[in-house]
């Protein structure tokens, strides 16, 4: 990965929004490994380090998959295997013999037996649809502070967005244009103060505003993180890590459980609710499906069916995994339905949960 991602990144979000993600690949891994043994051992192996990074993506809960639990995971791997490719890598990669030709074995499970596990585990299932981060980076190299962005590329924040791929967290990096130069300093970012970040951050509309800051004094690697939701709550902390990579994974880590947390739901038998949606401004049967669509798509969604249509108000029965609270985070990520006022469309507001249908994805 290297600084014109970035770049990339930057321009999707000026052509299109920044706000909700879906994350390709939550249920896919590619693993590359130096040819030092059959091609059925380096298989086996690379299912199992597939799965472990899998299950990462798909519950946001780096410090689960461990121990047991991480060895059993490692035992079914092979059963969950959907799909699997070989290639050769163009560089040489690193053994006990030296530098040796290395293959990539990019690796689909299915994505049933992956929750299945989870579920069982109790742990929880996050869907594909994800906040997008804003990251403010601030690092001190000897004394020396500095932000990282897409007009000014830095070697850590290039290996903390690859950090955050394996976790499933889309970042987004600032320009550090003129714009953000008048606005916010690297000063600010390093002191964590809430508001100077806030506003710098409002020209970039993301889901949620991540600051951190990595310090290297002397060899001595040190880091905090601040994770700042549109709600207002903010989330702080402590990195510690023996090298800047453990540090960096670390970062991302708490990301994505701050995330999972605020989105993703256990699925089991006892976690069941079910809450009833009314929705206005829905005209014709092309918009219903496509509101029932999205429902459907939401993580924490078991089923989706139809109570009743009157006039331009639709009512949905949801039967939904955990707290409705997560139900409403997640619709808060989409632009295809606003929060209506109270009493709006319903004047029994106890009985259903009301929203307006805008018709933009």
């Amino acid at each position: 990965m290297n600084s014109r991602i970035f770049f990339l990144l930057m321009v999707f979000w000026f052509t299109s929004s920044a706000q909700a993600v879906n994350v390709k690949g939550l249920y896919s891994a590619e693993i590359n490994l130096p040819v030092t043994q059959s091609e059925a051992n380096m298989l086996n192996q690379a299912f199992r380090l597939a799965a472990e990074q899998v299950l990462i993506k798909v519950s946001g809960n780096k410090e689960a998959i461990i121990g047991d639990l991480l060895s059993q995971a490692r035992k079914q791997s092979a059963g969950w295997v959907a799909q699997h490719s070989v290639a050769s890598l163009s560089e040489l990669l690193p053994s006990d013999d030296g530098l040796v030709p290395g293959k990539q074995i990019r690796v689909t499970f299915y994505p049933e037996s992956i929750d299945r596990f989870l579920s069982q585990n109790g742990l929880p299932v996050w869907g594909s649809n994800r906040p997008s981060v804003l990251v403010w980076l601030a690092s001190e190299n000897n004394g020396i502070r500095r932000l990282s962005g897409s007009n000014a590329p830095s070697q850590i924040l290039n290996d903390f967005a690859r950090a955050s791929s394996l976790v499933g967290v889309p970042i987004y990096a600032p320009l550090i244009d003129q714009v953000d130069q008048n606005n916010i300093t690297a000063a600010d970012v390093w002191g964590f103060f809430e508001d100077t970040i806030a506003n710098a951050s409002q020209r970039y509309q993301t889901d949620a505003v991540a600051a951190l800051r990595v310090s290297n004094y002397a060899g001595h690697i040190g880091g905090s993180l601040m994770v700042m939701q549109k709600t207002g709550e903010t989330d702080r902390f402590v990195l510690t890590g023996d090298d800047l990579e453990s540090l960096l994974d670390q970062a991302s880590a708490k990301l994505a459980n701050v995330f999972a947390s605020r989105y993703a739901s256990v699925r089991n038998s006892g976690s069941a609710s079910r809450l009833n949606i009314q929705i206005g401004g829905v005209n014709n049967y092309s918009s219903m499906a496509k509101v029932q669509a999205y429902l459907e798509s939401i993580g924490v969604v078991r089923e989706v069916s139809l109570v009743q249509v009157k006039g331009e108000q639709v009512e949905y029965s949801v039967e939904i995994d955990g707290d409705k609270q997560k139900l409403f985070n997640s619709i808060s990520l989409s632009r295809l339905l606003i929060e209506a006022p109270l009493n709006a469309l319903d004047p029994d507001a106890n009985r259903v949960v009301s929203y307006l249908y805008s018709g933009v994805n």
